[in-house]
């Protein structure tokens, strides 16, 4: 039996469901950033950064692809690509060597079990909920009418497509009883009356909640079920919006603890030799706000959502006064090491999906250590 060809183009569908590129703030960058999309792919290797160190890993170790966090091309101005720059070279290399580079950035950032969910994970967070809100599902309502009996088919075939859920429920709905009315006119081949005559049936009104990008796909769904030769439907639009999501993460400790014991924890955790902190030392801490990578301007969200410490990364001098003026606790974990943990998570899903569709690919994680600051004492 032949194995199918696995294509990069499928292990972005992959990674599109793990971290769906709406998610992602309009300035950045992810997606397949150097490749083919129809090239064949046998090994991926995962890494935080398409960095020279990971590149020639790719090469020595066969990968065909490299998915990562960062993008490659993010706050870059390509006006030209040369190999004697050190993007330029970067790209040649990619390109000589038939190695697609792709990335999931903010999207998954924001997504759930993301970066900002394996970091609060890591340390124990309890009760998790978003930092602040930065994507909203947006909904419509269906209403459609069938004829009685038939509601039921028809009801079936809507929430198969992916209506009718409301946060942990599916199979959503309201239906009413009624009287519906038409004319068949000619070359018509009504399910019920005949042409020439108004026909008046017992219809039910059925009404359900649908998510705005499966609009489609439901009233398809719904048409194919249908008994009526021309169904009647409507679809409006609904102030209420379904599922959020959102960057950083709130949540709480099981118990509160001074801040530099918590920060004892933090950098034992991250695998970090120091870690820079802000504020007293001796504050309880019970309420923690985080977000993963360059997150600071959302300190004060923190602050006013009631936080006692906050984790990100990159503070500069005057964010960390800021912070003491708004009485929060800060650790700068650092940009690599907050995000770094992702890196294993996303093989463990790629992997997944491979066993999943029977692919035969083999998916590894970066063995180079992308941290680049260090400490003496």
């Amino acid at each position: 039996m032949s194995v199918k060809a696995v294509r990069v183009k499928d292990i972005m569908g992959v990674m599109e469901k793990i971290a769906p590129k709406k998610l992602a703030e309009g300035w950045d960058k992810p997606g397949l950033a150097i490749g083919d999309p129809e090239r064949e792919v046998k090994k991926i290797l995962v890494a935080l950064d398409v960095i020279d160190p990971v590149v020639e890993e790719a090469k020595r170790i066969g990968a065909d692809m490299i998915v990562t966090h960062h993008p490659m091309l993010l706050f870059r101005k390509i006006e030209s690509i040369t190999a004697d720059t050190l993007l330029g070279g970067r790209i040649f290399n990619l390109i000589q060597n038939n190695i697609a580079a792709f990335s999931a950035h903010t999207n998954l950032d924001i997504a759930a079990g993301g970066t900002n969910d394996v970091l609060a994970e890591l340390i124990g967070l309890e009760g998790i909920e978003i930092l602040e809100e930065t994507w909203a599902e947006s909904l419509k309502k269906i209403v459609v009418y069938v004829p009685v009996g038939h509601e039921q088919a028809v009801r079936e075939a809507m929430c198969g497509a992916g209506a009718g859920h409301i946060g942990a429920y599916s199979h959503c709905t309201f239906g009413a009883a009624g009287k519906g009315t038409f004319l068949p006119l000619e070359g018509t081949n009504p399910f019920l009356g005949e042409q020439g005559r108004l026909e008046t049936a017992d219809e039910i009104r059925l009404e359900t909640i649908v998510p705005a990008e499966k609009v489609h796909a439901v009233v398809q769904a719904m048409l194919a079920a249908h008994p009526y030769e021309e169904a009647a439907y409507d679809i409006y639009p609904v102030e209420q919006t379904g599922k959020k999501e959102g960057i950083g993460r709130i949540g709480e400790l099981p118990q509160a603890i001074p801040f530099r014991d918590f920060a004892k924890q933090l950098k034992e955790r991250l695998g970090l030799d120091a870690i820079r902190l802000v504020g007293d030392g001796e504050k309880p801490i019970k309420r923690v706000g985080l977000c993963t990578g360059a997150g600071v301007e959302f300190v004060s969200l923190a602050a006013a959502k009631g936080c006692d410490a906050y984790l990100t990364a990159d503070i500069k001098y005057h964010e960390a006064q800021k912070a003491v003026e708004l009485g929060i606790a800060v650790a700068d974990v650092t940009h690599y090491a907050s995000e770094v943990l992702i890196v294993p998570v996303l093989q463990e899903k790629l992997q997944a999906a491979a066993k999943e569709n029977g692919w035969n690919i083999e998916v590894v994680c970066s063995e180079v250590d992308g941290q680049t600051f260090w400490t003496i004492e």
